[in-house]
């Protein structure tokens, strides 16, 4: 008797050292599964950049590419007092250069025979509930506009805020390329602003090289411009220089981007849209701009845009508010340049003959928004 329970707890002892034991192993396994998954969704969907935005006020003047890009001129800094602005009232002075500058848009197009120019209607934003409509130069504070456009269209800030899918995606989801027929009546329909946001066309250009085409601080170039950076590089570099670059990641100079945009230029010619010129990529002797605002006085521009179709309880923008400054607006680049010695170290590559070639491409831009070129000839090569 005293054998059959002492065999009865020994069973006993052993299937529940078997259970424990079957429970530790199930517990660890699960412990293991679960570290393994969330690791595995760090790993897959988050980026290898922080591509959350804190501020959309400061990305960049980018579209596709505004995740970690660093435009022309900017301050990263979080605590630097210049880094603020107030979005200013409207005021007379405002609306007079604003009218000044759509008259000389005009008498450009007049004396430069584009009266007759085809409207390229596939660039265009059409917010008909809003009465707004807005052609997107790139690197032309496109991303802040770009952010207000997708607000209007319905998408709560949160979402923007924390959404990894590419701004003009989302856009071209509430406002899809239109046709030249929609286009044309939404622009004179009573009440509708048309928006044209440009900069120095030289600005612009460097911006975009910088961005696209000069590596990064990571020692790499944009995904989808390394074969122009190579077919560049081939065509102007010597056969030595590419044969020691040859496993390297190599980026053309800004020389050789000019060059390459001088070569490649003739009546007609269809730029990639980062570099492409003003007057021919949103066709504005075409379409007669109501507004058309620039970079260097974005926040008075942008506001009489705003105040004039009462978008700011939409966009949460109110006169006098004092907001961080847009990010392509900086005076200051990722290595603390400022633009002028950057304008200086990178056009100084450059002779009188590019100047004047690269001038034939961007001239009428210059001619038709009010900007001075003869700046840069202080820059270039004697």
């Amino acid at each position: 008797m005293v054998l059959s329970v002492k065999r009865f707890r020994s069973r006993m002892a052993t299937k529940l050292y078997i259970c424990v034991r079957c429970g530790a192993k199930t517990a660890a396994l699960l412990f293991w599964v679960s570290l393994y998954m969330i690791v595995m969704k760090m790993t897959v969907f988050k980026s290898t950049e922080d591509t959350s935005v804190k501020d959309w006020s400061i990305i960049p003047d980018n579209y596709s590419g505004w995740q970690g890009a660093v435009p022309l001129t900017n301050d990263d800094s979080e605590t630097s007092n210049h880094d603020f602005i107030t979005w200013p009232e409207v005021d007379n002075d405002t609306i007079i250069v604003l009218k000044n500058r759509s008259k000389t848009m005009q008498k450009v197009c007049r004396q430069r025979n584009l009266l007759s120019q085809k409207v390229n209607s596939k660039e265009f934003y059409v917010d008909h509930d809003h009465g707004l409509v807005w052609c997107n130069i790139f690197k032309a504070a496109s991303s802040t506009w770009m952010y207000y456009m997708n607000i209007l269209g319905g998408y709560k800030k949160k979402f923007l805020e924390e959404t990894k899918k590419i701004p003009l995606i989302l856009a071209r989801k509430k406002f899809p390329r239109p046709k030249i027929k929609e286009l044309t009546e939404a622009i004179q329909a009573p009440g509708v602003v048309s928006l044209l946001i440009v900069r120095d066309p030289f600005v612009r250009l460097l911006s975009a090289y910088r961005d696209k085409l000069e590596i990064n601080q990571q020692g790499k170039i944009k995904p989808y411009y390394r074969k122009l950076a190579r077919t560049i590089i081939t065509k102007y570099r010597k056969k030595e220089a590419l044969v020691k670059a040859k496993n390297k990641v190599v980026g053309p100079t800004f020389r050789e981007f000019v060059q390459y945009l001088i070569d490649e230029y003739h009546p007609g010619y269809t730029f990639d849209e980062h570099w492409a010129p003003y007057y021919t990529f949103c066709t504005p002797c075409a379409v007669n701009f109501t507004v058309i605002a620039k970079v260097e006085t974005f926040t008075k521009d942008s506001m009489y845009v705003i105040q004039k179709l009462n978008l700011g309880p939409v966009l949460n923008i109110k006169a006098g508010e004092r907001k961080r400054k847009h990010r392509g607006l900086m005076n200051t680049s990722r290595d603390g340049k400022n633009t002028t010695s950057l304008l200086m170290h990178y056009y100084g590559q450059l002779d009188e003959n590019m100047l004047d070639n690269l001038l034939k491409i961007y001239d009428i831009d210059f001619e038709m928004f009010g900007y001075d070129a003869s700046v840069y000839r202080s820059y270039v090569k004697k």
